[in-house]
């Protein structure tokens, strides 16, 4: 070992194991199902612990906590399998996680598994993107805080993380960013147009794409619509959303969906309500292998599975499109068709108008270009 090397710290022994186990159970109290702060508020009664936890519970979005979990426990996996501590972190150990992150990427040697027991294939690694890393390290500071730490980004140390971060933002600032093919008007007219059939399926998956599209919907906000939150417009129809990414204290926001003729949303909503005989609770559900309906909404890797099935039905590349895709797909067609910015924005429910510009930026580009005249 050369002078000034730092060997990595050797696993917890096992008599201490059953303890670190238990305080990482204690951080993800808002990473999981929400369990007990009991090792954090000793001094509550049962019934006090109980109403804390429902509140911190509903804290953050749901999609933005299941994020959180995933690369939390990606984290854990990482430290096991390099006998570092996760929790507290150090922030050269985190330094080091991110910095791999953006070098190779990581996936755990611990098999994944379905719901079932089979084992799935090792994916190889891959470098991962700023934006991706970024939010690990936000899981990882979220951690620390409902576990009641000092998150490593505020610990003595922390200039080392802060300069190792803004090296991983600087090495990345130029590369394209790997962008999902919007679904606008003409490619949603296509997936409509290949899903054939009289079955439940087709009747779903019509309108889960109309209805996501018209809406701007986030993949979260989609598999949430009730049929409670849904009602009837002489012009369309109104969705409300109780939460979003954008709206995390849960004042909710109300999505107008036109009753348009080229596309048909409410037509296609109408159409599966009325096949399905949905009643109340999720619109959008899942069916069995058999096709047959059940009483559990959707999840949005179903959405996106969906998008992507469309996609191969209509002659598309399926590796092109994501969920993301219906909800870029409203805003590129309505930048496309000189709609106002901040019609948009408030349709799409973004914080800022510049993201809602990046949506539309690329078309506006040749639109009365400078070199129209003489190129």
């Amino acid at each position: 070992m050369m002078n000034g090397d730092v060997p990595p710290a050797p696993p917890p022994p096992a008599e201490v194991a059953d303890d670190l186990e238990a305080v990482l159970a204690g951080a993800m109290v808002l990473l999981d199902t929400v369990e007990s702060l009991e090792p954090y508020l000793p001094d509550l009664t049962a019934d006090d612990r109980e109403r804390v936890d429902r509140y911190v519970g509903r804290a953050s979005a749901d999609a933005t906590l299941r994020a959180y979990k995933s690369d939390w426990r990606l984290f854990c996996a990482w430290c096991r399998e390099s006998g570092y501590r996760p929790l507290p972190a150090t922030p050269s150990t985190v330094a080091a996680f991110l910095t791999l992150l953006a070098e190779t990427g990581f996936v755990p040697l611990e098999p994944r598994r379905t719901k079932t027991g089979k084992v799935l294939p090792r994916k190889a690694p891959s470098p991962l993107g700023k934006a991706t890393i970024g939010r690990r390290l936000a899981a990882i500071v979220f951690a620390h805080r409902a576990a009641d730490l000092e998150p490593p980004t505020s610990q003595p140390d922390a200039a080392r993380l802060e300069k190792a971060m803004r090296a991983i933002r600087r090495e990345k600032r130029d590369d394209l960013p790997d962008k999902k093919r919007a679904a606008d008007g003409d490619v949603m007219r296509d997936m409509l147009r290949s899903i054939t059939g009289d079955d439940l399926r087709a009747y779903r998956d019509r309108a889960l794409l109309a209805i996501g599209m018209a809406g701007a919907f986030r993949r979260s906000e989609l598999v949430e619509v009730t049929v409670a939150r849904v009602a009837e417009d002489a012009r369309g129809l109104l969705i409300r959303i109780p939460s979003s990414k954008t709206d995390q204290e849960g004042d909710g926001q109300t999505v107008a969906i036109l009753d348009g003729r080229r596309l048909e949303p409410v037509h296609h909503y109408n159409a599966w309500i009325e096949k399905a005989g949905i009643c109340s609770g999720p619109v959008f559900r899942k069916l069995t292998p058999q096709g047959r309906l059940t009483e559990k909404s959707m999840s949005a890797q179903g959405v996106a599975l969906v998008v992507k099935a469309a996609a191969v039905a209509a002659g598309y590349p399926p590796e092109l499109f994501s969920g993301h895709s219906l909800r870029a797909g409203f805003l590129t067609e309505a930048g496309r068709q000189s709609a106002n910015l901040f019609k948009m924005k408030e349709h799409s429910r973004h914080s800022s108008l510049e993201m809602v510009a990046e949506y539309v930026r690329d078309h506006e580009r040749f639109r009365e270009h400078a070199g129209e005249g003489f190129l």
